[in-house]
């Protein structure tokens, strides 16, 4: 018996193992990633939507996909960048399906199917345009709901979700003031404490709108969530690891974070001045102090509506390279905590309460430049690690390709990421060198192909599926594009490139309805033959 045939047994007796139970039980699972904004659907308005869930899920569990990974689902403000969200707890209310939440008459009628068509032949996601046209929609909506039935409704939603009062103060200030930060607002608005905000700015109409807003996505998720379940499906959630300076959470908890420092990266072969993104940092020993309070009810919120969570940027909650907050880069910073010593105790404390927390899988991101400790505390817990494969590498001796019956089984394996290439991009701009390696791995004998289209883009998915990972997760662009439905270069399929702004990140918008997926030739029995 092999070293990995082995480690299968430890997904019974780690401490993730209540977790695993509740999941897959360790038993190879294959999942779909796909941000929920590119999913488009017959009955849309310019993006993706919650009801678009029900399908997506329904085309998973039809090709024999067990998972379907989503990238952060809250509150994105109207640039839609995911990882920048106003709220680690409010759903984002540009991904309310106003078709589902029940007004009728002629006008409402006419004017989703106005917006509808307004954006029905667009390739790609106007973010402010869509979001901005279906705000305007759920505004209509509640004119004709308001003082009705809901508003009791809405009141129970409040009682078990206390974040939803404040957050929906912080709504009406951004609004009032011209969307500008907290620490901008006049007349002493930003230094409110939650309990004087919430009385002054979180009883009044405009706060009962955006609580309707967070009732109706509440609804709505947790109705494609059970969906899932009913189909056997597991939805995948993501819990960035860093909160926006601008956002309901920092407001109000100030508390809990380090206000004049920022998080970061330090510098290294991609970067020389190093990064710095503008997140405070936490301030661990007061939120211990608290017993973790708001981090357990982010996780049981979540919870809510996943199965599982990809932990971003796992590695800063064992050390995180951290700037003064006014630094121009990365250079003149410093990791914290400081002392090597207390990584591996630091990292495995917050692990061990977010386990205690909620019965969802948690999945780590632990790309980039990893100290042991982490990847070795990973394992010893059984939270998997991601491996992308043109990243696995036997760097340390000969640099080549790691075989995939070597990889960890607590792992997931996948091909690409929402920050990448996709893999056909990734084919057409690396070296031939690499091209040639990768090949003799998929197809011995064969020359490797000038691209991956048709029948090479299927022999490398199909090699791939042979991971030894807990889960192999393709990105929907990466498992559509053997198959000729994505149009142009495959450039333009990327969902983001790092450390740029604009028009190009987090808009792709996918070219094949979900109604249609089912008629691209040859598609469902491919899928189903990698299962």
């Amino acid at each position: 018996m092999s070293e990995n045939d082995a480690g299968r047994g430890a997904f019974a007796t780690c401490a993730a193992a209540r977790h695993w139970a509740a999941t897959t039980g360790g038993k190879k699972t294959f999942g779909v990633c796909v941000p929920l904004f590119s999913l488009k659907s017959d009955r849309q308005v310019g993006m993706g939507d919650f009801a678009d869930l029900h399908g997506m899920v329904d085309f998973c569990a039809d090709n024999g996909f067990g998972l379907l990974q989503l990238l952060p689902l809250n509150d994105a403000g109207l640039d839609g960048v995911p990882y920048s969200a106003v709220s680690a707890f409010a759903l984002d209310p540009a991904f309310i399906a106003p078709d589902l939440i029940g007004v009728t008459g002629r006008d409402w009628d006419d004017a989703l199917r106005a917006t509808r068509e307004r954006f029905a032949g667009a390739q790609r996601i106007d973010n402010p345009a869509v979001r901005r046209a279906r705000l305007e929609l759920l505004r209509m909506a509640w004119e004709r709901m308001a003082r009705g039935p809901i508003e009791a409704a809405i009141d129970e939603f409040c009682r078990s979700n206390d974040w939803a009062p404040i957050y929906a103060a912080y709504k009406v200030l951004k609004d009032a003031n011209g969307q500008a930060s907290w620490e901008n607002w006049p007349d002493g608005q930003g230094n409110l404490a939650p309990d004087q905000a919430v009385e002054r700015f979180g009883r009044g109409p405009e706060a009962r709108f955006h609580l309707f807003c967070q009732y109706e996505a509440d609804r709505q998720m947790k109705a494609a969530h059970d969906h899932a379940g009913q189909r056997g499906v597991l939805l995948e959630g993501d819990i960035p690891i860093l909160v926006a300076r601008d956002s309901a959470d920092v407001w109000a908890h100030r508390w809990m974070f380090r206000m004049e420092f920022a998080a970061g990266a330090p510098p290294d072969m991609y970067s020389s001045d190093g990064q710095t993104w503008g997140f405070p940092t936490y301030d661990w020993p007061a939120i211990e102090s608290d017993g973790y309070g708001w981090w357990r009810r982010r996780l049981r919120t979540a919870a809510r509506y996943f199965d599982c969570y990809r932990i971003d940027h796992v590695v800063g909650f064992f050390r995180i390279w951290t700037v003064h907050r006014d630094a121009q880069n990365g250079r003149e910073g410093w990791f914290e905590p400081w002392d090597k010593a207390v990584w591996g105790t630091h990292g495995r404390k917050i692990l061990d309460m977010m386990l205690e927390s909620t019965d969802m899988l948690p999945l780590a991101e632990d790309l980039g430049t990893i100290p042991h400790i982490c990847r070795s505390t990973l394992r010893q817990m059984g939270i998997c690690g991601l491996k992308v494969q043109r990243w696995e590498k036997r760097w340390e001796t000969d640099r080549r390709f790691i075989e995939l019956s070597n990889y960890e089984p607590f792992s997931v394996a996948t091909l690409s990421t929402h920050d990448c290439e996709i893999v056909a991009d990734w084919w057409l701009t690396t070296d031939q060198s690499e091209r040639d390696e990768l090949w003799a791995l998929v197809g011995p004998g064969q020359p490797a192909p000038a691209c991956l289209d048709g029948d090479a883009g299927r022999a490398l998915i199909r090699w791939f599926g042979g991971a030894f990972s807990a889960f192999v997760v393709l990105a929907l662009q990466d498992i559509l594009h053997p198959f000729g439905v994505l149009p142009g270069e495959p450039a333009i399929h990327r969902i983001n490139l790092p450390g740029t702004v604009g028009a190009h990140n987090w808009s792709w918008r996918c070219p094949v309805s979900i109604e249609r997926l089912a008629d691209v030739p040859g598609l469902r029995e491919f899928c189903l033959s990698l299962v």
